[in-house]
């Protein structure tokens, strides 16, 4: 089948092409009989061009062909009718059958099936948007205010319209294509009238001309066009006898994803096609009273049935008007299946799963058989919405935590409908504190709250005569829905005893210092208590003495006083500078404290360690020895000038050759000048030698001068 439909999709669009332009000539002649021929998959796959030469050798005329299946609209003879009948290829011929739509003039509403509630966001919000239905009738008035048609095409036939796309061709002229558009998506504009899926994407398909009625041919082709261009659901407000053509057409439109609803037909007796077909859903029709309607067709195959008499719709030329018939069933139960196709909630997006939707949520008219009205009436808010739920949530408590003991604190419980349902106002709210007699506070909701709507309600607790510990606090409303396990929420919070505590919290400063400096020495005290403190705050800071484990020689290097306190939370930085002058050189601790008792005394002080060193002495030089000369065996005397010589200095010589003269009587004259008696060993073998001069301090500091003294015989 698969590779004849291409064969099809190829060859016959040319031979149509060709032979619609005979088939004038033709038909002026002799009109003929419009047939539709199906052939052998297996045999005219190969011989679409033999099958066409036979018709036209004949006489016949193709008038069409299809590539959703193996069929040709043909026009011939009966002689050739019956030479193409006997062919092997051919597997069978029909009448091309006018179908008829099926409306009487009386008027009612949609309301009955409570698509109105489906559009709202409390509720389902889904108006059809985004899913595509095609009307297959006798057009749309494209210009109607209270209808968007996204486009359509024309399909009745006539050679120069078929086909065609532009507006002017599928706009509707008789009035009854508008009407079942406007069923189905009539605009929720407040004004005129509104379909039962408001949003949904209309689409014109003119399959009927303006007498209301077709060919099975034209139906075929617009099937065809729907499934080309992506529609969803496919609306068909007309009835007419068997055809093996169209079934097959309805069968491979269904096979292709699309839902296919149609009227059962208002001749009161058997279903008509292409409602009756599997493929199909076949529709009844009821008035106000839910009972069936005197001209609806009825039978096994009806699959639903939907409000008919006295239906108000869209009209042409921009007016309204009231129909009765099947055919004003089938686009109710069209837009339905737009609003499941597009409900958020249901995630239903296949035509299979759309009409077990429909059936499975029909509502049951106890006093009509399954032959009249099927599974039930169709029924828009059980069908499109989930099921109802009605579920108040306490959603949340929220406080401090913990709390001080004789505070009063407000506690907030959020309230939220996480049902999709409305919860009226006047629910009552109370919090409780386990253990207790009294609750604490009861509220009200103040307002209906729409499903996912959350309102906040405030209480105030008093911790007065609440014990310290932990407390357990729980929140409940009084209404009964479907999930109490959410109906109350608890949290634990815990009340403690006020608490007095200020603490030395830093001492920093300079980790050195040199004697005799002052340093910079900032502590910081905080209230890290839950009390004011008013009183004043006396914070101190010593230095340990020679002892540093014995704190009676500490010294005190300074106090303050912190006036009015400090408040819960509050911290203060206090200055404090420290004369090293007459402070012993080494590693100091500085320890600050205050004087108020308070609850933990582990924080009362804070301290850290400073190291005070001595003045660094000058830099040590030696510029000049004088004499620079002395005589071998002779002692004589030298000055040494130079910087930085201290009491106690010694001198040395160093780098000659053989033992080194020593210096004696070593004297320092000031800090730049110095003496010593030279004696110049007896074995010294190396005349004459120099030897270098170096000065070395008490403290280990040294200066030398190079070759600063020579030996000479």
């Amino acid at each position: 089948m698969e590779t004849l439909w291409r064969a099809l999709r190829i060859v016959l669009p040319v031979l149509v092409g060709f032979c619609q332009v005979q088939s004038i000539s033709a038909q002026t002649d002799s009109a003929g009989r419009k047939v539709l021929i199906g052939f052998h998959p297996a045999v005219g796959s190969n011989r679409p061009q033999t099958l066409t030469e036979v018709i036209r050798g004949a006489g016949g005329q193709v008038d069409h062909s299809y590539h959703l299946l193996p069929i040709v609209l043909a026009t011939m003879s009966d002689e050739t009718l019956e030479s193409i009948r006997s062919r092997p290829e051919v597997a069978y011929v029909e009448r091309d059958r006018r179908v008829h739509a099926t409306a009487q003039d009386t008027p009612w509403n949609i309301e009955r099936i409570g698509a109105d509630r489906v559009w709202t966001v409390e509720y389902g919000n889904t108006s059809g948007a985004g899913v595509d239905v095609a009307i297959l009738d006798t057009g749309i008035d494209a210009d109607h205010p209270d209808l968007s048609v996204v486009g359509g095409v024309n399909c009745t036939g006539n050679i120069l319209k078929d086909g065609s796309t532009r507006r002017a061709d599928w706009t509707d002229k008789e009035g009854h294509g508008t009407h079942c558009a406007g069923i189905v998506a009539a605009l929720n504009n407040g004004v005129g009238v509104v379909g039962v899926a408001p949003q949904a994407r209309l689409w014109a398909v003119k399959v009927l001309a303006d007498d209301r009625s077709g060919y099975v041919s034209d139906v075929i082709q617009g099937l065809e066009w729907c499934v080309d261009h992506g529609i969803d659901i496919v609306s068909m407000s007309f009835a007419g006898e068997f055809s093996q053509a169209l079934g097959e057409a309805c069968d491979a439109a269904c096979e292709a994803g699309l839902l296919l609803v149609a009227a059962s037909g208002n001749d009161g007796i058997a279903v008509g096609y292409p409602a009756a077909y599997d493929s199909v859903m076949a529709v009844s029709a009821v008035d106000a009273a839910d009972r069936l309607a005197a001209f609806s067709s009825v039978g096994p195959a009806v699959e639903l049935t939907a409000p008919g008499v006295d239906i108000r719709s869209t009209y042409c030329d921009g007016a309204y008007a009231n129909y009765s018939g099947t055919s004003m069933a089938c686009p109710h139960v069209a837009g339905v299946a737009a609003l499941v196709w597009a409900s958020p909630s249901l995630g239903i997006h296949s035509a299979a799963g759309v009409r077990a939707r429909l059936r499975a949520t029909a509502e049951k008219l106890p006093s009509l058989s399954a032959a009249q009205v099927g599974s039930g009436l169709v029924h828009a808010e059980k069908a499109a919405l989930p099921p109802a739920v009605v579920d108040l949530a306490v959603a949340e408590i929220r406080l401090t935590d913990p709390v001080m003991q004789g505070d009063s604190i407000d506690v907030t419980a959020t309230i939220e409908n996480v049902g999709n349902r409305s919860c009226a106002a006047g629910v009552s709210v109370t919090l409780a504190r386990k253990g207790a007699s009294d609750a604490i506070g009861t509220r009200k909701t103040t307002q209906t709250l729409s499903p996912g709507a959350s309102m906040t309600l405030t209480y105030t607790w008093d911790t007065t005569d609440v014990p310290a510990g932990v407390q357990t606090l729980t929140v409940q409303h009084d209404m009964t829905d479907d999930d109490a396990t959410n109906d109350r929420k608890s949290v634990s919070v815990t009340v403690r005893v006020p608490i007095f505590d200020i603490a030395v919290t830093s001492v920093n400063g300079p980790p050195s210092v040199t004697k005799g400096d002052s340093a910079q020495i900032i502590v910081a005290v905080e209230n890290v208590g839950d009390e004011d403190v008013v009183e004043d705050i006396a914070v101190s800071l010593t230095s340990d003495g020679a002892t540093t484990s014995d704190k009676g020689d500490d010294v005190v290097i300074g106090t303050q006083i912190i006036r009015g306190g400090l408040s819960a939370g509050q911290s203060v930085n206090l200055t404090y500078m420290w004369d090293t002058r007459g402070v012993g050189a080494g590693t100091h601790t500085l320890t600050a404290s205050h004087d108020r008792a308070d609850e933990y005394s582990d924080n009362d002080s804070d301290g850290m360690t400073v190291t005070v060193a001595d003045a660094a002495s000058p830099s040590m030089t030696i510029a000049s020895v004088m004499p620079r000369i002395i005589r071998l065996g002779m002692p004589g005397s030298i000055v040494i000038r130079g910087a930085g010589f201290a009491d106690g200095a010694k001198v040395c010589f160093e780098r000659g050759e053989g033992p080194p003269p020593t210096a004696t009587s070593t004297r320092v004259i000031s800090p730049n000048s110095m003496m010593a008696r030279v004696t110049i060993a007896d074995d010294m073998v190396s005349i004459p030698a120099v030897w270098d001069v170096r000065v070395t301090n008490p403290d280990g500091s040294s200066a030398v001068l190079r070759e600063g003294l020579a030996v000479q015989p």
